[in-house]
């Protein structure tokens, strides 16, 4: 991510540096000089990351600050190490020992890059430790997190906030390409063992799986089922390169879309029909001018495959019409991670 990408957490720590950290209006520190992470919380005490996939490394810019109302007068070396229990005690509490498969995963040392050790200067609040990721191949059946913590030791010339939440962050890890997100299905029709009454499906998460491709769960299986990675369907996007919009459209992208089972399980006989086909349309909003909203909708699906899992007898599912996603885009904001309204 480039260092724009931080104008968010820029902003936010900017407020609370005036207000509770350290600046010189003060003869003497009023409170006790704390290192922490700057990292807002979500209502589950997780911090969502969104990062646009690449199929190179990713970087994310996560914020260390010193509080306290006078300026910071020395160099902090402050060293980062992974917080494992926290997570452990995090995974137990929301969901148990029964549900291990709902479990956050704790990203694969080989994903992630940074160093242990990160100076915040004297005369500066704030610094910021750089995370190279590296997320080709990850399977996002799963929720991945790397979780930190602002280490404490009596040789280091500083000490971190003692609070859980501002001495330790949960990163939790969710990138997005142009195809990911929550698609709108009313329009897609899902049918059990060829009856005539439609299953309702509000609603498919489309899952990161490279920078063409997501996955979502075929038919109306849901991320709760323990197991929904045999049930992925992909979706890679292929543009029309000849397509030319015309002036004054609202099309300014389409093309294919070829489905296919990800990892299947015996028996599952995932088949398609067909060619679907994606368009993708920008419209100014009336009332907000500097907001875009891009649709993308993908027409012409059409698959069937069995699911042997539920139940003794095989149940056969058959799969057709469209789905479709919409993007609310500020486009007044340069970088997409902020740009976009999640």
């Amino acid at each position: 991510m480039k260092l724009r990408n931080i104008y968010i957490f820029m902003l936010t720590a900017v407020t609370v540096l005036l207000s509770t950290s350290c600046n010189d209006k003060w003869d003497e520190e009023q409170y006790s000089q704390l290192v922490s992470f700057k990292a807002p919380e979500s209502d589950n005490n997780v911090t969502r990351i969104r990062l646009k996939y690449r199929d190179d490394s990713v970087h994310y810019r996560l914020p260390l600050i010193v509080s306290g109302t006078m300026i910071n007068q020395s160099n902090l070396d402050v060293h980062v190490g992974l917080d494992t229990d926290t997570l452990l005690a995090f995974n137990l509490t929301n969901f148990g020992e029964g549900r291990e498969d709902l479990w956050y995963r704790e990203l694969d040392e080989s994903r992630y890059v940074f160093s242990p050790v990160t100076r915040i200067p004297a005369g500066e609040c704030m610094a910021l430790l750089d995370i190279q990721f590296d997320f080709r191949g990850l399977d996002f059946s799963e929720n991945w997190m790397l979780p930190l913590v602002v280490e404490d030791d009596p040789s280091y010339n500083y000490h971190s906030h003692p609070k859980l939440g501002f001495n330790n962050a949960l990163l939790w890890l969710t990138p997005f390409n142009d195809y990911s997100g929550t698609f709108q299905t009313t329009a897609l029709n899902v049918y059990a063992d060829h009856s005539t009454q439609r299953l309702t499906v509000s609603t498919r998460e489309a899952y990161v799986v490279d920078e063409n491709s997501v996955f979502f769960y075929a038919g109306a299986i849901d991320a709760g089922r323990p197991d929904r990675k045999f049930f992925k369907v992909k979706a890679t996007f292929h543009p029309d390169e000849t397509f030319v919009p015309e002036e004054g459209s609202t099309e300014v992208k389409k093309g294919t879309v070829t489905l296919e089972a990800m990892n299947p399980i015996a028996g599952m006989n995932f088949i398609t029909e067909g060619i679907a086909t994606y368009v993708v349309t920008e419209n100014m909003d009336q009332d907000r001018p500097t907001l875009m909203r891009r649709v993308t909708t993908i027409n012409d699906i059409k698959y069937s495959f069995y699911d042997s899992r539920e139940s003794k007898e095989p149940i056969f599912y058959e799969v057709n019409g469209t789905m479709s996603l919409q993007r609310n885009i500020n486009t007044t904001i340069p970088d997409e991670e902020f740009a976009i309204e999640w």
